[in-house]
């Protein structure tokens, strides 16, 4: 049996052992890391990022800058795009089919069928995959909110990031803004340092204070540190220093503020400003405003865009970026769409209104909830019963063409290629 036929049945397993997908909570996690001799206990400096946008791309910033100055990563991200190993990043590199497959059987086995969901079980897995493989540093994102999140287990990370936090998750967080940030900022552990961007009001008050519960340092962004794109560089500042330094490579004015919490981390580590100016232009984080050629039956002249924007937060940057393409190249505009039934469609796609884009949606659980959705916002929208279609019903004429809503879609056009 090959190695991915094996990583597949593993899932598989994994799924059997419990009836939720998301079933917050500690207790299962821990006490299947007890089994596995606590290796979340046995790691490098960990980095624990949370927060409702930019996580990838703040993470992405941070390992760049630390592995140009020669440093290991290990990394984990979620969801992944197109395989399973993208979400274990061992000393930079994905973690091989082999040594996956037996990672997940081992910890299977270990874990004697006891309930668990397939999140933990990868969490746990992640663990103890990094316990075992040498690293300078280790860079964790969270799931789901924070407190109760599988990755919230590290009793004195190094450092915590949190980035903008909007309404998102509301299934699962509650539908106002001080539950979601609560979640978050359960990640803040005693007397360990805190990075923060701006936040609204409510969500800063609310991680303020439970810095000052910890004794744990916090820095905010617009407050204790800034960013500004000034005569195509970027200036870092905070009350001690000043960094002239390129611009990031990652596109999108709002990779600005990604960059700066990473640089913030970098500062608070002493990482040297070539490593942080290296890092910058070195970043690679597919799917986030990510340029591809076009997919047949598109037109080989179309502009092609994937962003993995699943929130207005995040379709509001889009949008930005999208009306400065616009200004520097006028080009009629389509988004194919896919997104959670629970998702805010109509909020999501309320940013791109001024743009006049053709929508289109995809099917990712129930396209005509989206469809409904959409007639109530207010804009037209066509339905699709696959992305090849939606492709196909695009006119060959060349044009511009974002598909956005979520990262699965993203992974699931990367796969076409």
């Amino acid at each position: 049996m090959n190695a991915t036929t094996r990583i597949e049945q593993a899932l598989l397993a994994c799924d059997a052992l419990h009836q939720q997908a998301i079933d917050l909570g500690l207790d299962r996690i821990c006490a299947l890391l007890a089994k596995l001799g606590n290796p979340h206990l046995h790691l490098p400096p960990v980095i624990h990022v949370a927060g409702s946008n930019g996580k990838g791309s703040c993470i992405a910033f941070v390992a760049a800058m630390a592995q140009a100055q020669g440093l290991r990563v290990h990394v984990h991200t979620s969801p992944h795009l197109l395989c399973l190993n993208e979400r274990f990043v061992l000393a930079g590199q994905p973690i091989a089919d082999a040594q996956l497959a037996d990672l997940l059987e081992e910890v299977l086995q270990i874990n004697q069928g006891a309930p668990a969901t397939q999140f933990e079980l990868l969490i746990a897995a992640m663990f103890l995959v990094f316990s075992r493989t040498p690293a300078d540093i280790v860079i964790i994102e969270t799931g789901l909110g924070g407190e109760l999140d599988a990755t919230n287990v590290v009793p004195d990370p190094a450092l915590s990031i949190i980035t903008p936090i909007t309404l998102e998750h509301t299934d699962w967080l509650g539908s106002k803004i001080s539950g979601i940030a609560a979640a978050k900022a359960g990640i803040i552990k005693p007397n360990c340092p805190v990075i923060s961007a701006a936040q609204m009001d409510v969500a800063r008050d609310i991680l303020q204070i439970t810095a000052e519960k910890n004794r744990a340092s916090i820095q905010f962004m617009a407050e204790d540190f800034s960013a500004l794109h000034e005569d195509a560089r970027l200036v870092w500042q905070d009350e001690r220093q000043l960094l002239d330094l390129p611009l990031p490579t990652l596109p999108g004015a709002h990779q600005i503020e990604n960059a700066a919490l990473a640089i913030a981390a970098a500062v608070h580590f002493g990482w040297p400003q070539s490593a942080i100016a290296t890092g910058l232009t070195k970043v690679h984080w597919p799917g986030r405003l990510q340029k591809i050629i076009p997919i047949p039956p598109l037109s080989p002249d179309t502009e092609m865009w994937l962003d993995g924007a699943h929130n207005p937060h995040a379709a509001k940057a889009l949008a930005a970026f999208l009306r400065q393409q616009n200004q520097q190249r006028p080009a009629e505009l389509h988004l194919v769409v896919a997104m959670q039934s629970t998702k805010d469609v109509a909020g999501f796609l309320a940013h791109f209104e001024a743009l006049q884009p053709n929508i289109h949606l995809v099917p990712l659980q129930h396209a005509p909830a989206l469809a409904a959705k959409t007639e109530q916002y207010g804009s037209g929208a066509s339905v699709h019963a696959s992305v090849q279609q939606a492709f196909q019903a695009i006119s060959e004429q060349p044009v511009r063409l974002v598909v956005t809503g979520s990262l699965y879609l993203v992974g699931e056009v990367l796969g076409m290629r």
